[in-house]
């Protein structure tokens, strides 16, 4: 609902479709709740961003970020598809995508 009404406001929304953090670097299955609040809000440019090496400034338990560089990969905005089904479906090839951009040595 804060959500939601962030939005009606006109304000910027950042979410984490994963829902927690997991393992450093490996991307774990989205929820769908982000199609539910796109729905709500068609008319809000849902934009994906996908963001290699936070797992390292600030891994999962940490309180202090580390310095480190964090590489950041913008999509283009994802239109609401009509279901909530096909959307995260998009999402998901439009985030696979970004992930296939950078170059990236194993994670160590």
């Amino acid at each position: 609902a804060g959500a939601a009404e962030a939005l009606a406001r006109g304000d910027i929304l950042i979410l984490f479709p994963e829902g927690t953090r997991g393992e450093p670097e490996a991307m774990a299955t989205f929820k769908k709740g982000v199609a539910h609040l796109v729905k709500r809000h068609p008319e809000v440019p849902a934009t994906p961003v996908f963001l290699h090496g936070s797992g390292k400034v600030l891994p999962k338990g940490s309180v202090i970020p580390v310095p480190f560089f964090v590489d950041v990969f913008i999509g283009e905005p994802l239109a609401w598809t009509g279901d909530p089904d096909g959307y995260m479906t998009a999402l998901n090839e439009r985030m696979a995508a970004l992930t296939g951009e950078g170059k990236f040595p194993p994670w160590r």
